[in-house]
Parts: structure tokens; sequence; C-alpha cells
């Protein structure tokens, strides 16, 4: 009741709206879906809301999961193209294990990952109402289709489930094969545009001769594993605060009773530039590849430093992956434009692709030769046209490493 009171005018208009039984809702954050939430707990008769395309990260989720154990009329749940994590994944997993009325979960195009995924897989084991589970595009690989896998051998509702456009490789497919074998109430499963080679889908092909309820299986448009695996190694920020620290204020030794002496700021300034060891990146794919709007572009925009430091932008990486790649030789390269926080396009260029294989392309963009890259700060963007070849583009990703 204490939130219910402390609501702002907009908080409340959303909960009286759930509260009085209407399902999509739009422009809102964590503070608008615990406002959902708590209407959730008190409403007996909504039975969809769909909260996709919007802000709603951890916090909001935790809410939601804590108002799904208790709510007895809500079948239909829609939380795709938010910004929900690990722990969002975590507590509704948690809710789902009590929850007995959900049927529809879409928390497609978020970052639940493997671990979030594992969680959703240990509640899938234990709940006996949900049949449709939309996981697309969340970063899951091996171990979260490994998990998930196991699941599907001893869960007896779940009959839809997509995980397409991920990274799940031959190592979770074959996973899933197995447990398609004994299965024998999935009647559709997606998995296309994953990396799976020859071994997961001989696998995949062989579970099916086996299975006998599974209706649709769409497996095409396998992504070059290669895709996943040429980026750089990220450093977390504690890795960067003791690489500067050795920096800056010397290294204490067990057999030396004064620390060494701190390098001059220059030579800090000169090795941390050199240096390809990257605090954060930023990255994105895009769904549709002959789309340029400005929802759909390939984008990223540098966010704030969280302690009020200036951004140095290290390198900027393209990876394309695309199929009859013989059938467009002109077509291998990445037209990029950087525009300032307000917009305002600061630099266009064009960078021919290097070719890694038949059908992958990368390219890499320093500040040596691209000066422009020095002067990015928060709130600059980096785009990528798209290719003038649509049709023959699986996947697409832009990644901006940066100290």
């Amino acid at each position: 009741m204490q939130f219910t009171r402390s609501m702002a005018k907009r908080q409340r208009e959303l909960y009286d709206q759930v509260k009085n039984a209407s399902g999509t809702l739009r422009q809102m954050g964590d503070v608008g879906a615990q406002a959902i939430a708590e209407a959730l707990k008190v409403n007996t008769t909504v039975t969809g809301i769909y909260l996709w395309a919007n802000q709603i990260g951890d916090v909001g989720a935790q809410a939601i999961a804590e108002a799904l154990k208790v709510n007895k009329t809500l079948t239909e749940l829609y939380l795709h193209q938010n910004q929900i994590g690990v722990a969002g994944a975590q507590a509704i997993a948690e809710a789902l294990k009590v929850n007995t009325t959900l049927k529809d979960l879409f928390l497609a195009e978020n970052q639940i990952g493997d671990a979030g995924t594992i969680a959703i897989a240990e509640a899938l084991k234990v709940n006996k109402t949900l049949s449709w589970l939309g996981l697309i595009d969340n970063q899951i690989g091996d171990a979260g289709a490994q998990a998930i896998a196991e699941a599907l051998k001893v869960n007896m509702t779940l009959t839809h489930l997509d995980l397409h456009r991920n990274q799940i490789g031959d190592a979770g497919a074959q996973a899933i094969a197995e447990a398609l074998k004994v299965n024998t109430t999935l009647t559709y499963v997606s998995l296309r545009f994953n990396c799976i080679g020859n071994a997961g889908l001989q696998a995949i092909g062989e579970a099916r001769q086996v299975n006998r309820t599974l209706t649709r299986l769409i497996i095409d448009d396998q992504i070059n594993p290669l895709a996943f695996s040429l980026l750089s190694r990220l450093a977390t920020a504690e890795d960067l605060q003791t690489v500067f620290h050795l920096l800056t204020g010397g290294l204490a030794l067990e057999d030396q009773p004064t620390s060494l002496p701190a390098l001059p700021t220059e030579i800090v300034e000169l090795i941390l530039d050199e240096a390809h060891y990257w605090q954060g990146v930023q990255h994105t794919k895009r769904s549709r590849f002959g789309d340029d709007t400005p929802k759909r572009i390939l984008k990223v925009t540098l966010p704030q430093r969280v302690n009020g430091n200036s951004i140095r932008v290290k390198a900027i990486h393209v990876l394309r992956d695309t199929r009859n790649r013989s059938d467009r030789i002109d077509d291998s390269g990445f037209d990029l434009i950087v525009r300032d926080e307000r917009g305002a396009v600061r630099y266009e260029c064009s960078e021919k692709a290097t070719i890694v294989n038949s059908n992958l392309e990368l390219v890499t963009v320093l500040p040596a030769n691209h000066p422009v890259i020095r002067h990015m700060r928060a709130g600059w963007q980096v785009q990528v046209r798209a290719s003038k070849s649509p049709d023959d583009v699986l996947y697409e990703s832009l990644y901006v490493g940066y100290v």
C-alpha cells in the first residue's frame, strides 16, 4: 500500500489502466513496471499484459516477477525488446516455479544470456502451465541451450520454443536433439540464425526421425561460428582500475620496502592509448538488414562514464555474415557515419572489408587512420548503413571498444 500512496501521476495512470483490465502499455521504465506489478497483485480479470518495446530493466522485471507469484488470472506476458538481464530473468524464473496460470512468456531481445536461461530452464522442470516460450536474440550459447534441453526431458506442457537469433553451437544443438528424442509435447521449435554446424544439424535431423509430435522445426540460415570469436577480449572495470593503479601508483614488491615510482602521466596516456585492453563495449545486431530507419539502423551510442572522465574510443569493429558472397563482389565493405550528441554528422567513411572466409566480412576502424575517433565522447553515435544486398545477410554486429 505504501507504494500506491506514493505514486506519481504517470505511475497512477499505469496502475489504474492495469487494475481496470487494459493490456498494451508503452513509454515506461522500471518505475512504470513497478506500478504495473502492484496492479497485477490485485487485478482479477486481465489475462494479457503487453510491455514490449519499453525500457524495463532488472528492477522492473523483478517487481513483475513478485506479482506473478500471487496473480491468478494472467495467461500472456510479453516483455520483448526491453533491457532485462540475468537478475530479471532469474526473478521471473523463481515466479514460474509457483505461478499456475501463465501460458505464454515472450522475453525476446533482452540480455538474459546463459545464466538467465539456465534459471528459466530450472523453472521449466517444475512449471506445469507454460506452453509458449520465446527467448529470441538473448545471447544464449551452448550452456543455456544445454540447460533448456535438460528441462525439455521432463517438462510436459511446453509446445512452442523459440530460440532463434542466439549463439547456440553444435554442443547446444546436440543436447536439444537428445531432448527431442524423449520429449512428447513440443510441436514447434525454432533454432534459426544460430551458429550450428554439420554435427549439430545431423543430430537434430536424427532426433526428428524419432520424435512423433514435432510438426515444425526451423533450423535454416545458420551463422558462421567465427562471427562470435573475432571480437577483442573485453576487460572489466575492475581490470582497468588495477592496471591504471599499477601504472600510476607504483607496484609494491615483497622484497622491496617502497613502491616503484609512478610513471609520468604522458607515458601512462601513451600506454592506455596503445593497449588493446578494453574496459567496455557497446554492440548491437541488425534484425532487418535492409532497413535504415532510425529504429532499425545498426548503431551504437557511447555511454556516460560513471566516474565522469572522458571516454576514449579504442576501435570500432563491424562484422557481417552473408550467404552467396560470390554474387556480390562489389558489396564487400561498410559505410560508417559518426554523429555527435545533437545528431549532426561529424564524419563519414567507406571501409573495405577483410574477407575472413567465404562469407564472413570484418572491418576494424582505428584512431590512427581516422582521427575523429579520438574526439568522440558520451552521446556520440556510430552508425552503419545497410548492405546493398540485404537479402544475403544473416548477421551483422557493431562493436565499439573504449577505455
